[in-house]
């Protein structure tokens, strides 16, 4: 699917990859990251991150696997990269907060929440280039919005790659 590419993203550029599902949006973004290797040519990238398509939660505390992105990160932090991300209020509304332990795979929180939790990571990280693969993918129309606009300062001095098939998502770019 990937052939014949050339691509330059300057710094702070962003750039939306739109097309239907098998179109190589995905693929490209493993190329960026690093996660696969090219068959010929060259990609010379800064140091990115890559948000995918599966929200990887574990089973420990949600502060735990939000310093996956920031070991070191205090709690002001955590919680200011939740209110980023749109999950601040939910997170405030827990009993145990960012105490709250999630189950296996994020059991105890939606498809939506756990999205939420791993852009809250992306956002801990600090990379100059993001790559975001469907970022508000499970999440209504109202909160993928939201989401969209509380990202955006966040995005302030990165380049970023948004694969997406969703208009509102392409907005980013």
């Amino acid at each position: 699917v990937l052939a014949g590419i050339t691509l330059e993203l300057r710094v702070g550029e962003r750039l939306a990859l739109i097309g239907a599902s098998g179109a190589g949006k995905s693929s490209l973004l493993a190329l960026l990251a690093g996660e696969a290797a090219p068959e010929g040519g060259r990609i010379a990238r800064s140091p990115a991150c890559l948000m995918t398509q599966r929200s990887e939660l574990f089973r420990d505390s949600l502060r735990d696997n939000l310093r996956l992105a920031a070991p070191g990160a205090d709690d002001a932090r955590l919680l200011a990269a939740l209110e980023a991300a749109g999950l601040g209020p939910e997170v405030a509304a827990l009993p145990a907060g960012l105490d709250t332990r999630l189950g296996e795979d994020g059991l105890g929180f939606s498809g939506g929440q756990a999205r939420r939790l791993a852009l809250a990571r992306l956002v801990l990280r600090d990379a100059p280039l993001w790559l975001l693969d469907e970022p508000t993918e499970g999440l209504d129309a109202a909160t993928a919005r939201d989401v969209i606009a509380r990202l955006q300062p966040c995005l302030v001095g990165r380049s970023a790659v948004i694969a997406t098939h969703i208009r509102r998502e392409a907005a980013l770019a």
